[in-house]
């Protein structure tokens, strides 16, 4: 043999070795298969045959045709039987009678609280406000005493001023100074009543009239008065009271000079009979 045909064997050796990763056996044919399939064939149809001789398939009979049959009226028996129907029909004791109600929407609506269900208790009248007498020396009222003269100072209350709780307790503890007045008033004054908003550091923020002396130049001098008083310090930012001003002498205008009337002396001379 030739060295070519010597090399070409050997290659076709190795693809042949290297072709498949496993070596397969080699096997004949064998006929397991076929014969298996035919057999179960044969199983399957044996299996049918014993089924339709043990159970034979029933005969179903048709469902017998829908019969409509129509009631004539023109007919007696016809009639009756719709008479009847009529008669025994259920919705003739079911349905109940409608009642139409009387002066529907003719009456007037009137309302619950229209009607007092317990009589309102009136509150109490309000107190009458006193007017407070003019400030007065008591020799000037006396018809013996001599007339006082202009300027002289009268013995009365000084002119006062009070807190309500919530500010007294923080008024300062040195003694107040005295009120100097620069408005006189010659009317009879009332108390004067102001609702005071106090600060953090004792400045009067806020001041409202609350009841009038009577005088507005009175009032407008007690509310400017009371821009000028100073509290103590204190955690609450705007605290809330009453200041009341009871005007004394010092709001009073003095009272005119008044001129002692001459009065003529008795006649000490008796008649002669007597």
């Amino acid at each position: 043999m030739s060295p070519e045909l010597r090399g070409l064997a050997a290659l076709a050796a190795q693809v042949e070795h290297y072709r498949l990763t496993f070596r397969w056996p080699e096997r004949t044919a064998s006929l397991l298969l076929p014969a298996l399939f035919l057999l179960s064939v044969a199983l399957h149809g044996l299996a049918l045959f014993v089924f339709q001789v043990v159970y034979p398939p029933s005969v179903a009979s048709a469902p017998p045709p829908a019969l409509v049959t129509m009631l004539n009226p023109d007919t007696p028996q016809g009639a009756a039987l719709l008479r009847w129907v009529e008669v025994q029909d259920p919705a003739l004791a079911a349905r109940a009678e409608e009642v139409t109600p009387t002066r529907l929407g003719g009456g007037g609506y009137t309302p619950s609280y229209v009607t007092a269900q317990t009589p309102l208790r009136e509150g109490e009248p309000n107190p009458a406000l006193f007017d407070f007498p003019a400030a007065h020396d008591l020799l000037d009222l006396s018809p013996a005493a001599p007339a006082a003269a202009e300027g002289t100072p009268r013995l009365s209350v000084a002119t006062a001023l009070r807190f309500s709780e919530s500010l007294g307790a923080r008024e300062r503890p040195e003694p107040p100074a005295a009120l100097h007045l620069s408005v006189k008033s010659s009317a009879n004054l009332r108390p004067t009543v102001f609702l005071v908003g106090v600060g953090d550091r004792g400045e009067v923020r806020y001041c409202f009239l609350q009841e009038s002396s009577g005088d507005p130049a009175i009032d407008a001098q007690g509310e400017a008065l009371l821009g000028q008083h100073a509290f103590t310090l204190s955690e609450t930012p705007l605290q809330w009271g009453l200041a009341t001003f009871t005007w004394g002498a010092e709001a009073y205008a003095p009272a005119p000079p008044r001129t002692q009337d001459a009065t003529p002396e008795p006649s000490s001379s008796a008649s002669p009979g007597t």
